[in-house]
């Protein structure tokens, strides 16, 4: 099964739908996507007539706080290739 993970979301959907219908089921479903759908948590829900919960949309707190380490670790200590230099001035009036 190819289920496109893209967020930490998709893979909570995954985690969630696993545990209400199971792998074999989820199996089956992603082989019956109609036409041109793509094979997303949401789309293997829709097909199996399943809603997530709200709460999945929300990361918790042990991730928020591993986000935020990782935004101050980059404010603190920008990669070296991100960095702009800025031409010098010219001389001439």
């Amino acid at each position: 099964m190819n289920v496109i993970l893209e967020t930490e979301r998709d893979r909570r959907t995954l985690a969630w739908l696993i545990q209400q219908v199971g792998e074999p089921a989820l199996q089956k479903a992603s082989s019956s996507l109609a036409g041109r759908r793509k094979c997303y948590p949401s789309n293997l829900a829709k097909c199996l007539g399943l809603v997530p919960p709200e709460s999945l949309a929300r990361p918790s707190s042990e991730q928020v706080q591993a986000y935020l380490k990782d935004i101050r670790g980059l404010l603190k200590h920008p990669p070296s290739e991100s960095r702009v230099s800025l031409p010098e001035p010219s001389k001439n009036p």
